[in-house]
């Protein structure tokens, strides 16, 4: 069988992620017994040329990269532009190149919409009319253009009110000229080292000066323009590496709403199954208008498997129970809600608890919050950040895990990681995190502080049993299973 996998980057190259991590060993699996090709596009962008085209090359792999694509990715640098994407036709050449090239392909599955066109997958399923086209929904990205179905970094959007939400979303507006000149640039510095070198101090001073101007516009227009429904928005910085657009240039509502009912109309008519990554994940989508006959869920394969199946499993808090958390200091993440929760904790419960968190501190504030509470604990063991190379260090002593998403987190790479090492996990009940052990005991309603504090000191009181954790049928899966999971999709009829 020949299969095509798509993500916006090589799996290996940075960018890629954990989508990127999970599609290598995804690869690796299937190449045992298969053709793979490699296709990505949305990220690479020639100093000499303008036009959209396709670079081929050969390793353990077939690879296919399109080059200056009109789409560019990660979709945050493409939330300004949902037309692009919706109309633009230049990439509809690509599939007959890939036919050209390879000749018959039997799956094309697809890790994200990311940097190609609504067009493209028309042409795909025309030049490839007996394929399979699988979607697997790492994301939400096609009903989403910010990806997370975050509200203004507050709250999950329930409701998109036919893309207003969506011009009221807060999400940055990415000057495109800029992206494209800076991928062409990083192009010519990876082919000419030693000129860009040389350079070098002349285009950081003139990055400088033009992210300064973009900036002031940027917050003059603001606080000018942005003004809806007598709901005021607060001025958006631009971020530290790249410069923002003109906040004006907020595409109108019925381009959003376009960009969701083109996606959902592709699920209907072109793609022949879509894969949630999580039941939770599966009917987000479907409560957003994808076709309930198209879902299905495939949990994806990991490489913990094999530490699940050795690790001993925490069934008692021992001494006294020991927290941890490991991620980031997102809100979506929950990192505030659980500093609230933390400081919540009775005083006599917190004295007797250790807390650990390994996060990269990101945010200062947030930071210098954590440690005023860590006082009220036994103690606070802070981490700034992990690696997988000493991520047993950092859970050293933990016997319970905390996944506090307020986000429709799909599928947390987090809450496998700590279950896989034997650790128990008290999920929210958003997302996919909840569906490993599927135990309501270990389930708090997201947002819910009076929830999650209760079951915290429930647990280090003993009234609540870590062993009843594992009493569940646990949804930890080996690649190859995974692998044969997705057979059922890759070719039903075999």
């Amino acid at each position: 069988m020949r299969v095509l996998l798509y993500n916006f980057v090589q799996p290996e190259e940075a960018g890629a992620g954990g989508v990127g991590v999970y599609l290598n060993n995804l690869a690796k699996a299937l190449a045992r017994d298969n053709d793979v090709i490699l296709l990505s596009s949305g990220d690479r962008y020639s100093p000499t040329s303008r036009e959209p085209r396709v670079t081929f090359s050969r390793d353990a792999y077939h690879r296919a990269v399109i080059v200056n694509s009109p789409v560019i990715a990660p979709a945050a640098y493409s939330f300004g532009d949902p037309d692009t994407y919706r109309s633009s036709t230049q990439i509809d050449f690509v599939p007959d190149m890939l036919f050209k090239k390879y000749g018959k392909i039997d799956v094309f599955h697809f890790q994200n919409i990311e940097g190609l066109t609504r067009s493209f997958f028309v042409a795909l399923k025309d030049a490839f009319p007996e394929a399979r086209l699988i979607y697997s929904v790492h994301n939400y990205h096609p009903v989403c253009p910010r990806v997370s179905l975050w509200y203004q970094d507050r709250v999950v959007c329930e409701d998109y009110r036919d893309g207003a939400a969506c011009t009221m979303c807060l999400a940055p507006i990415f000057d495109p000229h800029y992206i494209r000149n800076r991928r062409r640039l990083i192009w010519v510095e990876k082919a000419y080292p030693r000129a860009t070198a040389a350079l070098a101090p002349v285009l950081h001073l003139a990055k400088l000066a033009r992210r300064s101007l973009v900036k002031r516009r940027a917050r003059a227009d603001t606080a000018d323009a942005v003004s809806t429904q007598g709901q005021t928005v607060a001025p958006i910085d631009a971020p530290s590496d790249v410069p923002l657009a003109i906040p004006s240039r907020v595409p109108p509502a019925t381009s959003y709403a376009g960009f969701r009912n083109d996606n959902i109309a592709l699920f209907r008519d072109v793609f022949d199954q879509v894969l949630a990554v999580s039941e939770r994940t599966g009917k987000v989508f479907v409560d957003r208008g994808v076709p309930a006959a198209k879902v299905a869920v495939s949990y994806i394969g990991t490489a913990h498997k094999e530490k699940y199946l050795t690790s001993t499993k925490i069934i008692d808090i021992g001494s006294g129970l020991h927290l941890g958390y490991i991620g980031y200091m997102g809100t979506d993440k929950g990192f505030n809600f659980l500093l609230d929760c933390l400081e919540r904790v009775p005083a006599d419960i917190a004295a007797g608890i250790t807390v650990t968190i390994a996060a990269r501190n990101t945010f200062p504030d947030r930071h210098e919050r954590m440690e005023e509470i860590g006082r009220r604990f036994k103690t606070l063991r802070y981490f700034d950040g992990y690696t997988h190379a000493n991520l047993d260090a950092v859970l050293d002593g933990v016997n319970l895990g905390l996944i506090p998403v307020l986000w429709e987190d799909n599928l947390p790479q987090t809450a496998i990681e700590l279950v896989s090492r034997g650790i128990p996990i008290l999920t929210s009940d958003r997302g996919g995190a909840q569906e490993i052990a599927k135990n309501a005991s270990f389930i708090f309603q997201a947002g819910n502080e009076e929830d999650m504090v209760d079951r915290l000191s429930r647990i280090s009181k003993r009234e609540l049993s870590l062993g009843a954790f594992w009493e569940s049928d646990i949804q930890v899966f080996s690649m190859n299973e995974h692998v044969q999971d997705l057979m059922r999709y890759y070719a039903p009829d075999r």
